[in-house]
């Protein structure tokens, strides 16, 4: 019996140590290997939960299936994940909030940040239209500090432009007029001014920028929700979008500057507190010169271990959106890794008459 028990013991020894170099030596670089696929999974599962309301006029039921998909399909993913940038300061009730523990948090599993946005378009959800996403960024933690900035107020002023923008000489300023940076823009293109096509949130604020894009000679594309996809859009070869500008989302350009740092485009953002109350908020966070400074990409989302995935609601300018014929679904979902700058798309076809979705309120499989 002694024998045995040291075999066994030092059996166990072994398995430490191996062990011990799985987490020194993987975790922090394969990240992306271990749990990328799940991470899709959970995208996908907000997205077909929330598609049950799509153009049915109940924002707030989409939005509270889309997340109870995304927390019930991480209660199976084998990560230790905690929210650092997520919907919380959004109107709809129950939103996945900063400091949220998220994944089923055993012995061993991955210690990560998270950014997320169950959907982002609930309006256009409620309304059936295009430009809906469920959204998903993760990283290894950093003792340093958090990988993803918590901005604590509800917009930020932004710029977004792709690689060919970023790169060289002659660089965009948002403090310059529009249209120099058009003028930038267009150049490093190799287009005209005049060819150039501006994403911008149909807003009452964004009128005279709008103007202002307009008499440069520019095309405006008008959006209504969505912001998130067109950010990304820009440092995408097949976009309609050269460049993002305007007001919009905070957590939303923490989440598409996970996207663009992969990517290899640029986002310059700036907080835009409404009222006092989100000022004081940004300058204890941030610190006094928050609201003068311009964040790029690498201030919003730190280091190269992250990773982003999304799955499309409705069709969107980074992934098609959910088609459904007869009892099949098939959900279209984008995978990015900042390290290797790797893209991968992914289809799936989902038999609605077997499909299941894991939800945190039931603690079990439902049905679509």
């Amino acid at each position: 019996m002694v024998a045995k028990k040291t075999e066994k013991q030092k059996a166990k020894s072994v398995q430490k140590k191996i062990k011990s170099v799985i987490d020194k030596e993987i975790a922090p670089i394969d990240l992306e290997r271990m749990v990328e696929l799940d991470f899709v999974r959970t995208t996908e599962a907000a997205a077909l939960n929330a598609f049950r309301y799509f153009g049915k006029g109940d924002a707030v039921g989409a939005h509270a299936a889309a997340v109870d998909a995304m927390r019930g399909t991480l209660d199976l993913t084998s990560v230790k994940g905690t929210v650092f940038c997520g919907d919380g300061l959004k109107p709809q009730p129950n939103g996945i909030d900063v400091g949220e523990k998220l994944g089923n948090c055993h012995e061993g599993a991955l210690e990560v940040d998270m950014a997320l946005l169950p959907i982002d378009g609930v309006a256009l959800v409620d309304h059936g239209l295009d430009g809906a996403m469920s959204i998903l960024a993760a990283a290894c933690h950093d003792e340093r500090g958090p990988v993803f900035l918590d901005v604590p107020c509800r917009y930020m002023q932004k710029l977004a432009f792709g690689p060919e923008v970023k790169a060289g000489p002659a660089q965009v300023h948002p403090n310059a007029s529009v249209r120099d940076n058009l003028e930038i823009i267009a150049n490093k293109l190799k287009k005209r001014v005049q060819d150039l096509k501006v994403a911008v949130l149909e807003r009452k604020r964004h009128d005279k920028l709008i103007a202002d894009i307009r008499k440069a000679g520019a095309s405006v594309c008008l959006i209504n929700e969505g912001d998130v996809a067109a950010c990304i859009a820009p440092s995408l070869a097949s976009s309609s979008y050269d460049v993002y500008m305007g007001i919009g989302g905070a957590a939303e350009t923490v989440l598409a500057a996970a996207a663009v740092k992969c990517l290899g485009g640029e986002i310059l953002a700036q907080p835009a507190p409404v009222d006092e109350q989100e000022t004081e908020r940004v300058i204890k966070a941030l610190g006094e010169d928050a609201l003068k400074k311009h964040f790029c990409v690498e201030d919003m989302v730190r280091g190269d271990s992250v990773i982003f995935c999304a799955t499309g609601i409705s069709n969107t300018e980074v992934v098609k959106g959910i088609h459904v014929e007869g009892r099949v679904a098939s959900t279209y979902s984008v995978v990015m890794r900042a390290r290797y700058g790797t893209v991968r798309y992914i289809k799936a076809t989902h038999d609605l008459s077997k499909k299941t979705v894991r939800l945190r309120s039931a603690g079990a499989e439902a049905k679509l």
